[in-house]
C-alpha cells in the first residue's frame, strides 16, 4: 500500500454520490470510491454510526491510498466485510463526502433526503463494545410482550393507557410477566451507546421506506432497529418508562430503576430520543421543520449549525445548508424563514431557547448573542412547547388564524406583530425541577426512593396549591378562608386543569374522567404520610387508572414551568425564567399566549421571554373580550 494520500476526484453531476465498493478480506481495510447517479437508483446500503472523536483516527486505503478515518468507522468497515464475497456496497458520509470542501458538502447535505430514502438497507452500527449487554435479545423479545401494542390514534393510547397499569399490577401480584417487573438491564446499557445521542442518526433512520430493513449491529449481535424503537415509542406513548424508571408515584417497587438512573439518567433521555426517531420516521411526509426542531432537543453534534442541517430533509423547507454562515446566521435564517416565509409562528414556542437556564438567570448562559424571538439552537433542552406538532390536531386556539402582520425590521433584530396584552404575572410557584427530594429524616417513618417520589410530588402540588389558595382568598376580600376556597369546585377544577397545562398525552384534551381522578391522586400524595392512612380499593383502581396520564402532563409539560397567578385572577404555567410583572399577550395568528417582558427604554418594545398556558384565554376568549385591544407588538 502506498503512503501518499487519497485525493478526492470532484463530483460531476447535480445528483450524483460516491459509493464505497469495501473488499472483503482481513487485515487492512481497502476500498474504492465510484461516483453514481441517484437518478439510475443504484443499489448500496447506508451505514449510520457515530462519529466519535475526530481526533481518534485509523488509516484505511482508497484504491491503494492512505485515508483517515474515526476509530469508529474503521470498526464498523472492518465488522462489515465479508470475507469470501463481492465488493460490499456502502455509503458513509465521512468517506463518501469529501469533508474539507465546503461546496461539495453544501451540495451533498441537499441530497440527504434521496441518499438516505434509496439504500436497499439501513446499517446501524452501534459499535464494539457488548458489556452490559447479555440478555439483549430476551429483554428485547420481553418487552414486546408485556408492553401494550403500539398505536398513533389517542382514543387507542387512552383506552389502552386507562388498562395497562391495573393489568401488570395484577399480573405482578400473580407472579407473572408485567413490564414492573421486566429486565430492562440490557436495554438500558444499550441506550448509553454514543449513537442514540448523535443528530445526524435521525434522518438516517427515519427516511428509508418503512419495507426497508434495518438492521442494528453492535458487535457480534444483530437485531431489527425498527422493532427496538418500536418498543422505545411504546414505552414513551403510554407513560411507561417513569414507572418502570421509579419516577411514578404509581409504583412503590422499580427493580430496575438503577439502570434507567444509570449516568445521571442517560437511558431515559435516549430512549426519549429513539421514540421521537420512531415518531418521526411514522408522520415523516405530515411534519414541518419546526415539528423536527421541537422533537429533537437531546441530540448532539460537532458542528452547531448541524442542529439544523441534519433535519432539513425530514420536512418541506426552502432552508438549504451552507457551512460558510455562522451559527447565528443559521440561528437567525431558521427564525426568519419559518416566520416571514412560512407564516409559522409555532416556532416562537422554541424562543429563547428550551434550556433550563441556572436559577436566577434570564437566559441560558450559552445563549448565542440573536434577539429574544430567535430559538437558540445550539441550547436546547428540556422545556417541552406548548403548541401542537403540525402532524397532530391543534389543541389551542389563542389567537386566532390572522399571521397577516408578520414583519421584521431592524436589519433583522426586531419582529413587528399584532396582539392583546391580556393579564400579568402577580405570583409564582417554585419550578417543579427546583423542588428537592427530601431526606430519609424527612420521610420518616416511611422509607424507600418511592416514597421521596411522593414527597417531592406532594410538595410541588402543594406550593402551587397554596399559591393559588391565598391568590383566591385575596381576591375575596378576606371574606373567605383557606378551607372554603379549597372546597369550591370551580377553584379547584381551575387549578387541576392548569396543573395538567391543559392537556395530556400528545397535546391532547383533557378527559372528563382524568379531571375527575385529579382530587384523588393529589390527596393520595399528601395522605400517604398521614399515620392513618389505608391504601382503599378505590383508591388504588383510581390511581392505577388514571394516575400514568396525570403523570405524563406533569413530568413532561409541567416539571420545567412555574404554576402562577395574575393579576386579573386567572392561573398559569409559565417558563421558570419568567418574573413577577411580566406579562401575557396573545399574538395574533399564535396558538398559544406568550410571557413578554417590557424593555425598559422603550415603549412597546418587548423581550420574548417564553410561551404559556394561561386559563381562560386559550381558546380565542381574549380575541372577543373588548377590554383588551390590539396593539403593534414589537420583540427584540
Amino acid at each position: 500500500m502506498s503512503a501518499k494520500p487519497y485525493i478526492y476526484e470532484p463530483l460531476s453531476g447535480s445528483d450524483q454520490i460516491r459509493l464505497l465498493h469495501l473488499e472483503p478480506g482481513t487485515g487492512d481495510i481497502c476500498f474504492a470510491l465510484r461516483p453514481v447517479s441517484l437518478a439510475d437508483e443504484p443499489r448500496y446500503e447506508a451505514i449510520s454510526y457515530c462519529w466519535g472523536d475526530p481526533t481518534d483516527t485509523r488509516v484505511v486505503y482508497c484504491e491503494g491510498l492512505e485515508l483517515h478515518v474515526t476509530a469508529s468507522l474503521h470498526a464498523a468497515l472492518a465488522r462489515l466485510r465479508r470475507p469470501g464475497e463481492p465488493p460490499r456496497c456502502l455509503w458513509a458520509d465521512a468517506v463518501c463526502i469529501d469533508q474539507k470542501n465546503i461546496p461539495e458538502k453544501n451540495a451533498q447535505v441537499q441530497l440527504m433526503r434521496r441518499i438516505y430514502s434509496q439504500p436497499s438497507s439501513v446499517l446501524v452500527w452501534l459499535g464494539d463494545d457488548t458489556t452490559g449487554l447479555e440478555g439483549l435479545e430476551e429483554c428485547l423479545k420481553g418487552a414486546s410482550e408485556v408492553l401494550p401494542p403500539e398505536t398513533l390514534d389517542f382514543e387507542t393510547l387512552y383506552e389502552n393507557s386507562r388498562k395497562i397499569f391495573l393489568e401488570a399490577s395484577d399480573l405482578r401480584k400473580a407472579g407473572k410477566p408485567n413490564f414492573n417487573d421486566h429486565n430492562w438491564t440490557p436495554m438500558n446499557n444499550l441506550l448509553c451507546r454514543l449513537w442514540f445521542n448523535r443528530r445526524w442518526i435521525i434522518q438516517e433512520a427515519a427516511l428509508a421506506h418503512p419495507s426497508v430493513p434495518r438492521l442494528a449491529i453492535c458487535g457480534d449481535m444483530e437485531f431489527s432497529w425498527n422493532d427496538f424503537a418500536c418498543i422505545a415509542y411504546r414505552l414513551g406513548s403510554y407513560g411507561v418508562a417513569p414507572l418502570v424508571a421509579g419516577l411514578s408515584v404509581i409504583n412503590a417497587n422499580a427493580p430496575y430503576m438503577l439502570s434507567f438512573l444509570q449516568d445521571q439518567g442517560k437511558p431515559l433521555i435516549m430512549l426519549t430520543n429513539a421514540f421521537m426517531v420512531h415518531l418521526l420516521k411514522s408522520y415523516r411526509p405530515l411534519g414541518s421543520l419546526v415539528d423536527c426542531v421541537m422533537a429533537t432537543p437531546f441530540f448532539q453534534c460537532f458542528d452547531a449549525k448541524d442542529h439544523l442541517y441534519s433535519l432539513l430533509s425530514l420536512a418541506p423547507t426552502t432552508i438549504k445548508a451552507d457551512y460558510a454562515l455562522s451559527d447565528t446566521d443559521v440561528c437567525m435564517l431558521f427564525a426568519t424563514t419559518t416566520l416571514v416565509t412560512d407564516r409559522n409562528l409555532r416556532v416562537l414556542s422554541l424562543a429563547p431557547s428550551t434550556a433550563l437556564p441556572l436559577p436566577g438567570e434570564v437566559l441560558a448562559p450559552t445563549r448565542l448573542d440573536i434577539p429574544t424571538w430567535v430559538p437558540d439552537l445550539t441550547c436546547q433542552g428540556p422545556v417541552n412547547p406548548f403548541v401542537s406538532y403540525t402532524i397532530r390536531p391543534q389543541l389551542f386556539h389563542a389567537g386566532g388564524d390572522d399571521t397577516s402582520a408578520i414583519r421584521i425590521s431592524a436589519g433583522g433584530r426586531a419582529l413587528h406583530l399584532r396582539g392583546r396584552i391580556v393579564d400579568a404575572i402577580k405570583g409564582m410557584a417554585p419550578c417543579a425541577v427546583d423542588v428537592p427530594y427530601p431526606t430519609a429524616d424527612e420521610i420518616a417513618p416511611k422509607t424507600g426512593f418511592h416514597s421521596m417520589v411522593k414527597a417531592r410530588q406532594r410538595n410541588w402540588t402543594r406550593a402551587c396549591l397554596d399559591l393559588a389558595a391565598r391568590a383566591a382568598m385575596e381576591a375575596a376580600g378576606g371574606a373567605v378562608g383557606m378551607e372554603e376556597v379549597m372546597g369550591d369546585g370551580g377553584f379547584r377544577e381551575a387549578v387541576h386543569e392548569t396543573l395538567l397545562c391543559g392537556m395530556v398525552g400528545m397535546r391532547d384534551p383533557i378527559p372528563p374522567d382524568v379531571m375527575a381522578a385529579m382530587p384523588v391522586y393529589l390527596d393520595y400524595v399528601r395522605d400517604y404520610f398521614e399515620p392513618d392512612f389505608k391504601l382503599t380499593d378505590e383508591i388504588r383502581v383510581t390511581m392505577l387508572t388514571y394516575g400514568g396520564l396525570i403523570e405524563q402532563s406533569f413530568l413532561g409539560m409541567a416539571e420545567a414551568r412555574c404554576f402562577c397567578t395574575t393579576e386579573r385572577g386567572r392561573l398559569g404555567q409559565v417558563r421558570r425564567e419568567a418574573r413577577v410583572g411580566d406579562v401575557f399577550c396573545v399574538i395574533d395568528g399564535a396558538e398559544i399566549p406568550y410571557v413578554l417582558r417590557p424593555h425598559p427604554d422603550k415603549e412597546g418594545v418587548y423581550h420574548l421571554i417564553g410561551d404559556a398556558f394561561l386559563r381562560g384565554v386559550m381558546q380565542g376568549e381574549a380575541l372577543a373580550d373588548e377590554r383588551f385591544e390590539t396593539v403593534d407588538v414589537v420583540i427584540e
